[in-house]
This record gives structure tokens, C-alpha cells and sequence, in this order.
């Protein structure tokens, strides 16, 4: 097996395509990165950050004056007052604009990145030994189907961990180089009452639920480029699901059936701040049960294809 992935692992590293995806997410990091250090030195001139936060205050409170406020406005405008007033009142100057913690919550939005790029690897590791002929050297040696295959799939989830980890020590280079560690806080409303976030490991618990659509996306990017060969089919239908899942979900949400749809529960970052599912009744160890399910359905059906299909046709 491990004989296997390095020789995937090896092909994948031959294509160009593989550096370019590669260099892609650098430049993401980078480019936004640059842009938010050249403002952030054109606005040092605004005033200090006790200037800003009483300005907040003062907005904020002009917005309540508004008698067509709903009450969901009101209450966001009074919870933006206080978080203000609990600033000034504690010496605890926001670091939203300009630190290590801030940036990589921002670039925490690049999976999405990585998870594109994870999908056109696994669309294509398959499809692409049929479209050129290669599936038949491939399959002369003496290893099962099965194991082949595996090594495919083992290899799409490598690259993806990989393009994840480029993207976190990145972020934390370029964030630690640009704007340091930063000495200010993150404040949230809980309970009706300010505290402080705990905003390293909400950033962690952030990547551990964006695996869900990442995982998700790779599996059914997998099946359909293993199923059908063709690697733009896999791709598009996959991203295409991606960026329309919501809308499904919604369209479908007046029936119970919704709950039984991958695209319901593959966007696990719902459950995040203690938030719950859009349908009703959806809780997270029932959106990972779901997810589960279908993991292996899309896995059986990947296998029975590739074992079952002819290579000489």
C-alpha cells in the first residue's frame, strides 16, 4: 500500500496543475494580506481606539433612536453598546483589525480553497488513468482493485491535508510578520451578559467543522469521477451542489425528507457558537450520524464500480 500512495503521491507532483494550485493558495494569503497592512498604515491617523469605540457608541445609539427598528435590530444594536462601553470600561481595545488571531480567522475562510482544490485532485486521480490508458499498466501489477483504489483516495486526502496545513503555517507566517501578536481581545454576548472569546480554539473548532463539507465534497468529487471518468463532471456537479446546497435545503426544507440529504448537514460550521441546524429538530451528532451514512454509501458505490468495471472497453 505504501508502495502504492508514494507512486500516486509521485504522478500527482508531476502535473503542473499540482504546484499551481499550490502557489494559488499562497498568493490568497498574501495578496489580502498586503492590501489589509496598507490600510491599516493609512488609517493610524483616525484617532485612538477609545475615539472609535465612543463613536461606535454614539452611532449605535442614534440607530436605536429609529422607532422602525425590529426588535431583533434593537437588540443588536444595544449588544454593539455594550460590547463598546465594556471596551472602554476595561482597557480592552478590539484586535478585529490588525493581529496574528484576526488574520488567520480570516484565512481560517481559505478551506473552501483547499476544499476546490482537494475535489479536482480526487475527480481527476481516477478518470484520468482512463482517459489516458495508463488504468491497464496500473492494473497488471499484482495488487487487488481494491487496494489500487484506496491508495487513490488515501493519496486526494494527503494533498488535502497538506493544501490545510500550507494554508495555517502561511497564515501564521505572514500574520505574525505583518501585525505581531496583537494585545487586544475579543468580546461576545453570552447570556445576555460580555465576555471574553476564546479565540484560539474557536479558531480550532472552526477548522474542525469546516472537515465536514470538506470530506463530504471529496468523497462525492471521488464517486462521480470514479463512476462516470470524467473529471469535469465530478468537478462541476460537486461544486455545483456546493454553492447551491443552501438554496436545495431551503427549497426543500416544508418536507421531512431535508433531513435525510447530505447537503442538510454537510456544512457542519451551522453548529458553530452554539448555533443549530436550519431544520428543525437537527442536532449535531444526527447531522454526523447522516454524514456517516453517506460517506459509506458513496465509498461502496466507488468500489463496486472500479472493481466490477471493464478496463479493455
Amino acid at each position: 500500500m505504501l508502495k502504492l500512495i508514494q507512486n500516486e503521491w509521485m504522478k500527482l507532483w508531476h502535473k503542473k496543475g499540482t504546484w499551481a494550485m499550490v502557489a494559488m493558495l499562497i498568493l490568497v494569503i498574501l495578496v489580502p494580506a498586503g492590501i489589509t497592512k496598507y490600510y491599516e498604515v493609512k488609517s493610524t491617523d483616525e484617532g485612538s481606539w477609545q475615539e472609535m469605540e465612543q463613536q461606535a457608541i454614539q452611532s449605535n445609539k442614534e440607530m436605536l433612536a429609529n422607532e422602525e427598528l425590529t426588535a431583533e435590530d434593537k437588540v443588536y444594536f444595544e449588544e454593539q453598546i455594550a460590547l463598546s462601553e465594556y471596551r472602554l470600561a476595561n482597557d480592552a481595545p478590539s484586535q478585529t483589525d490588525s493581529s496574528l488571531a484576526s488574520f488567520m480567522s480570516f484565512t481560517s475562510n481559505m478551506i473552501i480553497l483547499v476544499t476546490l482544490f482537494t475535489v479536482i485532485t480526487a475527480a481527476s486521480i481516477v478518470s484520468s488513468e482512463f482517459s489516458t490508458g495508463t488504468i491497464k499498466m496500473l492494473l497488471t501489477r499484482p495488487m487487488s482493485r481494491a487496494k489500487v483504489l484506496t491508495s487513490k483516495l488515501l493519496t486526494t486526502f494527503l494533498f488535502g491535508f497538506l493544501l490545510f496545513v500550507v494554508n495555517v503555517v502561511v497564515s501564521a507566517i505572514v500574520g505574525f510578520v505583518l501585525f505581531g501578536i496583537g494585545t487586544g481581545v475579543e468580546l461576545e454576548i453570552v447570556n445576555g451578559q460580555v465576555a471574553e472569546k476564546a479565540v484560539w480554539s474557536d479558531l480550532a473548532y472552526h477548522y474542525l467543522l469546516s472537515g465536514g463539507d470538506f470530506v463530504m465534497s471529496t468523497l462525492f468529487a471521488f464517486l462521480v469521477g470514479s463512476v462516470f471518468r470524467s473529471s469535469s463532471l465530478a468537478i462541476g456537479l460537486t461544486m455545483f451542489l456546493s454553492f447551491t446546497g443552501g438554496m436545495i435545503v431551503m427549497f426543500l426544507s416544508r418536507y421531512d425528507i431535508v433531513k435525510y440529504i447530505w447537503l442538510t448537514h454537510s456544512d457542519l460550521t451551522q453548529y458553530e457558537n452554539g448555533g443549530g441546524s436550519m431544520i428543525a429538530d437537527v442536532t449535531m451528532p444526527f447531522s454526523l450520524t447522516v454524514l456517516a451514512i453517506y460517506a459509506v454509501i458513496f465509498l461502496i458505490i466507488s468500489y463496486t464500480s472500479f472493481m466490477k468495471r471493464d478496463v479493455t472497453a
